[in-house]
């Protein structure tokens, strides 16, 4: 009798409808893609409805669809209480924007669309970057983001194709970091020069200030 019941409960519960709208997803704010916009991809591919029986609802297949959207990292789809679709999405975080791409680079070097939602302000690269060093670029954008001094003291990188320099905010001269190797290093490399600076008018007669080598901080004056 137990076991009947427990058969009949089941059948009942998964042949129950579940209204469908933008409460089933999870977070609380998305930064680069809104909820009904999740809600209304799902939609057009018929894996949800406006009303649904919870047995019509494929989880894996609703996880592997979202997981296709640029800006979705990992997306996570399950029952909650009285079985309720609920959908959480972990969001790619954009570390450095490509200008020649008008895309960024998240924290694993993949490559982000632009958002209509927001403008994420992160550190922007000119010129052309070989996508084989993406990852390492993108490491470069983490370290900035991460860090407060560099977030608000470096204005923008450039490459030339096989190396990368940064600009300052306040200064003309130019930051040689050379190749991607050793990025940690040069960058507190050069903090610890900024810090030991004798004063603002040594700075702005630097044209240069070479980080390429280990261990050196190399001035160039005008």
């Amino acid at each position: 009798m137990i076991i009947t019941s427990i058969i009949y409960s089941n059948s009942v519960n998964n042949n129950r409808f579940k209204y469908i709208s933008v409460d089933n997803v999870v977070n609380d704010s998305l930064r680069m893609i809104e909820k009904d916009s999740i809600i209304s991809y799902l939609k057009i591919l018929n894996l949800v409805k406006d009303s649904v029986k919870i047995n019509e609802i494929d989880l894996n297949k609703i996880e592997n669809k979202l997981d296709e959207i640029k800006y979705v990292k990992k997306s996570n789809a399950f029952f909650g209480i009285n079985s309720k679709l609920k959908i959480k999405i972990d969001e790619r975080n954009p570390v450095i924007e490509i200008n020649y791409l008008g895309a960024y680079l998240d924290d694993e070097g993949k490559v982000v669309p632009k958002s209509t939602l927001n403008n994420v302000k992160v550190i922007k690269v000119f010129g052309k970057i070989d996508p084989l060093k993406f990852i390492k670029v993108a490491d470069l954008g983490l370290k900035i983001a991460s860090d407060k001094f560099y977030k608000n003291h470096f204005n923008y990188v450039f490459s030339d194709s096989s190396e990368l320099y940064i600009k300052p905010k306040m200064y003309n001269y130019t930051i040689e970091l050379g190749n991607l190797e050793m990025l940690e290093k040069k960058l507190n490399n050069y903090k610890f020069f900024y810090a030991s600076k004798l004063n603002e008018k040594d700075l702005e007669k630097v044209r240069t200030i070479n980080l390429k080598f280990d261990n050196q901080v190399i001035v160039e004056k005008k």
